[in-house]
């Protein structure tokens, strides 16, 4: 679970920019071809400067992060941002656009830092034109394979390429032996086939408090986290946005983003209170609403320590837990059955009995768990398995 503090916007200058000297930065791969390379840019929003992917050609839309477009100080939004493709010969760009930003948020509660630009007119001499090189979209990825990350790394002037393997999935997030360097948010975390599985971003410190940074830490939004956000803006919303690589097997399969632990460094209550918490690195936490949510993620209460009610005050309620990814609910009032695709509870309509018996087999029935009402609010509705 990657630390969470207040210092997360005070950050953008020490990430973007680089820090001179002080990171030792491994030795860049090959880069991928021209048509890959092109399709990830460099942006710059006001004086906020990072790497962006560009997701669909005919539009020219661009993902990336929305530290990158939003000034955090002021909350300000620039109606304009420079995007620049790369040329041929020094991987450097050179070819500039103006983009306008269309959609971004900004949530530390729900790990969104994302925003998607429009690329609307050249105003380099000369460059390529719409439809541009573009990026399709890899839901499927495991453990253990491979994982390539691009970006603007270090001086944010040419492309660089790390390589490594994927390790594991933690609360929307890739976890991975490939490097990320300053300035690859957002490049492209890429799969063996050039495919875009993730976006680089930078994350937040852990600081003393006077304020002094101890540590910086860098990591890979998984891209169905994006496709989530984007869907609570309308059924099938992402699909305006990124082309699946295999769009027959995402839209009919119970794609979720399998997370094993939920991320507590430790699981508490108070002797006062019966409601179970998890305590996050940070000094924050979440609130288990319910036995059954807490089921759904650890097999027993063995592992819950008691503390007393001052030291639980110190923590910063953040939200409430949802159930554990993969776990099929429905609410107490609507007959309707999802399937939840991620820790922060967006949901999948399970859009008919056959495709239940399809995915969880004759006794799906028996697996779905009730949310209260008074919790419903804690889920949000994407597309509905088709």
């Amino acid at each position: 679970m990657r630390p969470r503090s207040s210092v997360f916007r005070g950050l953008t200058g020490l990430i973007l920019f680089g820090v001179s000297g002080a990171l030792p930065y491994p030795a860049a791969a090959a880069l991928p071809p021209l048509a890959v390379t092109q399709a990830v840019v460099w942006i710059q929003c006001g004086d906020r400067q990072g790497s962006g992917t560009i997701i669909n050609g005919e539009q020219g839309y661009v993902l990336t992060n929305a530290h990158v477009v939003i000034n955090l100080d002021t909350l300000a939004v620039p109606s304009t941002c420079v995007v620049g493709l790369v040329d041929e010969n020094l991987q450097q760009p050179k070819y500039f656009y103006r983009a306008s930003p269309l959609r971004y948020s900004f949530n530390e509660a729900r790990n969104q830092d994302f925003a998607i630009l429009e690329i609307l007119r050249r105003i380099s001499p000369t460059g390529p034109d719409k439809p541009f090189p573009f990026l399709k979209t890899n839901e499927f990825t495991a453990a253990g394979l491979p994982i390539s990350v691009i970006g603007y790394s270090g001086d944010l002037e040419s492309l660089s390429v790390q390589k490594g393997a994927i390790r594991g999935f933690d609360d929307g997030y890739i976890q991975s032996s490939a490097v990320i360097l300053p300035g690859d948010s957002v490049g492209a975390g890429l799969d063996s086939n050039n495919n875009l599985i993730g976006m680089p971003t930078r994350v937040v410190t852990i600081t003393t408090e006077s304020g002094v940074t101890q540590s910086v830490d860098y990591e890979l939004v998984d891209i169905r986290a994006v496709m989530n956000w984007l869907d609570t803006y309308g059924v099938n919303e992402h699909d305006k946005f990124f082309t699946h690589a295999d769009p027959t097997r995402y839209h009919q399969t119970a794609v979720f983003i399998n997370q094993t632990q939920v991320g507590c460094e430790y699981v508490a209550r108070t002797v006062y209170d019966s409601a179970v918490s998890c305590l996050l690195p940070g000094s924050e936490r979440m609130i288990f609403p319910n036995e059954a949510t807490f089921a759904s993620w650890f097999p027993n209460y063995s592992g819950v320590v008691t503390i007393p009610p001052e030291i639980m005050r110190t923590y910063k309620l953040l939200r409430n837990v949802t159930f554990k990814p993969g776990t099929l609910v429905k609410s107490y009032t609507s007959p309707q059955v999802y399937v939840v695709i991620d820790s922060f509870g967006s949901m999948r309509w399970v859009s008919s009995e056959a495709k239940a018996v399809q995915f969880w087999g004759p006794n799906w029935a028996n697996q779905v768990r009730d949310i209260p009402d008074d919790f419903f609010a804690n889920y949000t509705i994407g597309q509905p398995l088709e």
